[in-house]
């Protein structure tokens, strides 16, 4: 039987996003794709939009399709919720993947994140992908998605996954992005995977941040190693 590898997207995202890997995947793996509360048509949830909250969502959906022990694959936030949830519940996963994952919650960069992900930004830069955002989760309304995941993005500024609680990662990590990423710090991620117990890194050459412009076949090359199915 083909093990199974559950698909999780980036900030803003759905599973949309991830139907390319998913069709790359799927010779190999039994494919599951999540959508984050609130996104791609889904009800935001009635508590507060934290990563307490994501991760008690997410762990229903594992139990709900028997997904305990799978690999996991992360782009984002996606890679980011899938370690915290390793954090808190030890042995959720047997391996995560994660791409293009932020470890950096400076001040600095939680500005940085306002000028990228706040709705008005995005209308006045970029009208089109406003509109492709509306199409993507309607009937939610997708400005207020940037407004949760901004105070998202504070909540973990003030809650990092840090040394007192990664120790419960037990499983193997595997942190990627590209050479070229604009948003991610090749420091900043080799910083955080030289603390967790089971981790590797691998940067991918030429490649920049978006998923969308990913080299799938080398990026598949690379999870089926990691996942010790090549």
């Amino acid at each position: 039987m083909k093990p199974k590898i559950l698909l999780l997207h980036g900030f803003l995202g759905s599973i949309k996003q991830m139907e390319p890997l998913e069709e790359c995947l799927k010779e190999h793996f039994q494919v599951y794709s999540y959508d984050l509360p609130g996104h791609h048509g889904k009800s935001f949830p009635e508590e507060k939009f934290t990563f307490t909250t994501l991760q008690q969502h997410l762990y229903e959906y594992i139990k709900e399709f028997q997904l305990n022990g799978c690999f996991v694959f992360g782009y984002e936030i996606g890679g980011y919720l899938a370690l915290a949830l390793e954090a808190k519940r030890s042995g959720t996963f047997d391996g995560i993947f994660t791409w293009a994952t932020d470890f950096d919650w400076s001040h600095q960069k939680v500005q940085t994140y306002k000028q990228l992900l706040a709705a008005d930004k995005i209308e006045s830069r970029d009208s089109l992908y406003a509109d492709k955002l509306n199409i993507l989760h309607f009937p939610s309304d997708w400005k207020e998605i940037c407004k949760e995941t901004l105070q998202l993005i504070e909540h973990a500024s003030k809650h990092p996954l840090s040394e007192n609680n990664i120790d419960n990662i037990l499983c193997r990590v595997r942190v990627a992005l590209g050479d070229q990423d604009e948003n991610v710090s090749i420091e900043e991620s080799a910083k955080f995977y030289r603390q967790l117990p089971s981790a590797s890194m691998f940067v991918m050459p030429n490649t920049k941040h978006a998923i969308e412009e990913i080299n799938l076949e080398l990026l598949k090359s690379e999870i089926l190693r990691f996942t010790n199915t090549l």
